[in-house]
């Protein structure tokens, strides 16, 4: 009888040692950098910059939309330390003398520009940024952007096949308002309205509640 005893524990140590092995395949490890995150979203938020540096353009040019396609931006969610860190973003920006974070790169033999105007924060961590772009030519096609941050999570499996969890800084486009080529109106946020000036393209001022 002991015999049988001895045999029925020692299965079930077996069973339950299985069933450990099994799970720790699956196992959900939380990023440790849940409180840094945190702090950079606090930062992007409050002055629209990452780890103290104003964000590259090339991350706000990821929501641009040709004019010739009148749509929704193909990309809507940027990964933001993912792109700042890029080999693709390694060029250097400047601030103009009018207040526009942009970069110049060569692409196919054409000489582009893109650059971002932080024009200041809606309700409910609304950010809105005037953009200007151009490929060469006269023309200089702007548009209005509608960003908000969050945290989001990424998964992915390690070298040993355990899924892994990483909560990772996203800025999202959810609006965008097209100004046209060379807009000469002026943007002002002012108690959850943004207003337009006017302009070539608009005979009064126009205001948008953001509301």
């Amino acid at each position: 009888m002991k015999i049988i005893w001895t045999l029925l524990i020692l299965a079930s140590f077996s069973l339950q040692g299985i069933c450990y092995d099994k799970v720790s395949t699956t196992v959900v490890a939380k990023s440790d950098e849940t409180q840094t995150n945190k702090s950079r979203l606090k930062e992007a938020n409050k002055s629209f910059t990452y780890n103290g540096k104003q964000i590259h353009p090339g991350c706000v040019e990821q929501f641009n939309v040709n004019l010739a396609d009148s749509g929704p931006p193909i990309v809507r969610a940027v990964d933001v330390a993912a792109c700042v860190s890029s080999n693709e973003y390694f060029m250097d920006y400047k601030v103009s003398d009018d207040g526009y974070v942009g970069y110049e790169y060569e692409d196919s033999g054409e000489r582009y520009y893109f650059g971002y105007k932080y024009i200041g924060k809606a309700s409910g961590g609304l950010h809105i940024l005037d953009t200007r772009s151009s490929s060469g030519g006269t023309m200089v096609a702007m548009t209005i952007f509608l960003t908000r941050f969050g945290l989001e999570n990424y998964r992915f499996f390690d070298e040993q096949g355990k899924l892994k969890i990483e909560e990772r800084l996203i800025m999202k486009c959810i609006g965008q308002i097209v100004r046209g080529d060379r807009d000469v109106g002026t943007i002002e946020l002012e108690n959850n309205k943004l207003k337009l000036g006017k302009s070539q393209y608009r005979k009064k001022l126009e205001v948008i509640n953001l509301d």
